[in-house]
């Protein structure tokens, strides 16, 4: 063999590892989760409508479509509406919308709301619950003058991030085995 085959042949051979190691790592993250659960029988839940105990008209409802996206989204929890193996339940006990911040012509640039809530997260299959907060309080800002730092542009979208962080907090202190 020539120097001229010996390194084709050597060339060919290293492409091939090559090729190799990148399918190989391609498959073999297909399988990786950054999720773990403290509870592996935990299959499907159930989302009840929040009771609605604050002056806000219709929050209730709100809170349902949002919380149930949410679980969708996260995907650890199949969403049903019969036989769950969990259920997620509470009430709405305060709601708040109060002008945060002004601008420097003294008109309003933002507004808080502030949600308590009363929220039980109960494993029904052993009968316990897992997660309990009588007074859970999630806040959040949205703008209605420019210059505002607020993320979020209406209170509709600020109200949504508010019970996505609802999920996220009975998530955290439930499914997640950290």
């Amino acid at each position: 063999m020539t120097r001229i085959q010996v390194f084709f042949a050597y060339s060919n051979m290293v492409k091939k590892f090559i090729l190799f190691s990148l399918i190989f790592s391609l498959f073999s993250g297909c399988y990786y989760s950054v999720y773990s659960n403290a509870y592996p029988h935990l299959k499907t839940i159930q989302m009840d409508t929040f009771e609605n105990r604050s002056a806000e008209f219709a929050i209730e409802d709100k809170a349902l479509a949002d919380i149930s996206l949410a679980i969708r989204n996260d995907g650890r929890l199949k969403l049903v509406t019969a036989n769950p193996d969990c259920v997620i339940e509470g009430k709405i006990i305060s709601f708040e919308e109060k002008i945060y911040s002004y601008n420097a012509a003294n008109q309003v640039q933002d507004y808080q709301i502030s949600i308590v809530f009363d929220i039980i997260f109960t494993d029904l299959s052993q009968n316990e619950d897992i997660f309990k907060n009588s007074a859970l309080r999630v806040s959040e800002y949205y703008k209605v003058a420019d210059g505002s730092t607020a993320r979020f542009e209406t209170k509709d979208e600020a109200l949504g991030e508010i019970f996505k962080k609802v999920f996220q907090q009975v998530v955290k202190n439930t499914l997640e085995a950290w």
